[in-house]
C-alpha cells in the first residue's frame, strides 16, 4: 500500500524527457541501439557465450545504469534495462534456448546494505518473468568485500575478484545451463570468476547476459 500511495503523490517520470508513467519511457528507450550478434569471448573463457545488449558508450545507457545503481536508486529501471536484454535476444540470428536457471551476480552484504537491493537480482527477476525461468539468488554468494572495479585496471580487476565467490546449494546447479546476469561487462573479471566457480561445481553451461559492454 505504501508504494501505491507514493506513486499517487510522486508518480514516476522519465529521467530524460519528464513524461509521467515510467523512469524511462519507451520513446527515450528506443534511442538505444541494440547489438544483433553475441559478443566475442576471450580465449579460455569460463563462459559458453556472452550476450551484451548494447554499448556502454551510449549516454542514455550510462545515465540509466548510474541512476539504477547510485542515488537516486531508481529500482524501477530494472524493467527497461531487462527489456533491452530481452530485445537483444530477439534480434539474434541463432536460436537461443532458455536456460534452466538464471543467477544474478551477487553483492557483498556491506554493499547490499548500502544500496538496499542487488541491482542485478532485480534485472534477473525481470528476465525470469519474461522467459518463464526460475531465478536462483541464493546459490552464488560474495563472501569478501572488494574494491570498486571502476577504479582498477584490467590486471587489478582480475586480482580483485579472485576467491570472493562461493556456492551454496550446489545440487541446484548440477548439470544445469545457467544464464548469469550482470549490468555491465568491462574486463569480464566479475563474470568470468562467477562462471569459473559455477563450472567447477558441475554446471553444464554458463552463458553471460548484460545490459551493456564497456
Amino acid at each position: 500500500m505504501r508504494t501505491s500511495i507514493l506513486d499517487i503523490f510522486f508518480p514516476a517520470t522519465c529521467i530524460f524527457c519528464g513524461k509521467e508513467g515510467e523512469h524511462c519511457c519507451q520513446d527515450c528507450l528506443s534511442l538505444v541501439s541494440l547489438a544483433s550478434h553475441p559478443s566475442p569471448l576471450p580465449a579460455k573463457s569460463n563462459l559458453s557465450g556472452l550476450f551484451c545488449a548494447t554499448s556502454f558508450e551510449n549516454r542514455v545507457i550510462q545515465k540509466l545504469i548510474h541512476s539504477f545503481k547510485y542515488p537516486p536508486f531508481l529500482r524501477g529501471l530494472a524493467r527497461p534495462l531487462a527489456f533491452l536484454i530481452v530485445s537483444h535476444f530477439a534480434l539474434l540470428d541463432n536460436k537461443i534456448y532458455p536456460p534452466d536457471i538464471i543467477i544474478p551476480t551477487p553483492l557483498h552484504k556491506r554493499r547490499l546494505k548500502w544500496r538496499g537491493y542487488n541491482h542485478t537480482e532485480l534485472i534477473a527477476n525481470q528476465l525470469g518473468h519474461a522467459f518463464s525461468v526460475p531465478v536462483a539468488s541464493n546459490v552464488l554468494v560474495k563472501i569478501k568485500a572488494t574494491k570498486p572495479q571502476i577504479r582498477l585496471n584490467k590486471k587489478q580487476r582480475l586480482q580483485n575478484m579472485q576467491g570472493v565467490f562461493e556456492l551454496q546449494n550446489k545440487e541446484a546447479i548440477l548439470g544445469k545451463t545457467i544464464l548469469l546476469v550482470d549490468d555491465v561487462y568491462t574486463t569480464g573479471a566479475t563474470m568470468q570468476e562467477c562462471a569459473r566457480v559455477l563450472r567447477q561445481a558441475g554446471t553444464k553451461h554458463v552463458f553471460g547476459a548484460v545490459v551493456a559492454r564497456d
